[in-house]
């Protein structure tokens, strides 16, 4: 899969009220993008999760997106335990679940992880882009 991996953070940058201008209009064309047969995003259910925790209503919207996208343009990664977790939180205990779930996420699919807060993952050996 070629694509990105977009994590809590820059999920509620760019459709909530916690981003900038520019962030909400990165993740819009990176969304459009996506529908209309570009890089593919996939976002971890953790991380949608606490999504819905900053605002609500960020489920049903993105729900509609996913609804109506072709398949495999825009995923929700389950949440399982594996070994790949295991070695992330051992490695790096300071990521929430919800940033190891984006880690081992990023890992599985080989792609990049987008985020807005970068320093969540410091020491983390993915590419990590910032929103």
């Amino acid at each position: 899969m070629s694509g990105y991996v977009v994590d809590h953070f820059a999920f509620t940058a760019g459709l909530a009220d916690s981003g900038n201008e520019r962030q909400r209009s990165e993740l819009s064309r990176m969304l459009v993008g996506a529908l209309e047969g570009g890089p593919a995003l996939a976002v971890p259910a953790l991380c949608l999760a606490v999504s819905s925790g900053v605002r609500p209503a960020i489920v049903a919207h993105f729900a509609e997106i996913v609804a109506g996208s072709p398949e495999g343009a825009i995923t929700i990664t389950a949440f399982e335990r594996t070994a790949a977790l295991d070695a992330v939180r051992r490695s790096f205990p300071k990521p929430s679940w919800a940033c190891a779930h984006a880690v081992v996420t990023a890992l599985a699919l080989e792609t990049p992880l987008l985020t807005s807060t970068v320093g969540e993952y410091a020491g983390v050996p993915i590419d990590i882009l910032e929103l």
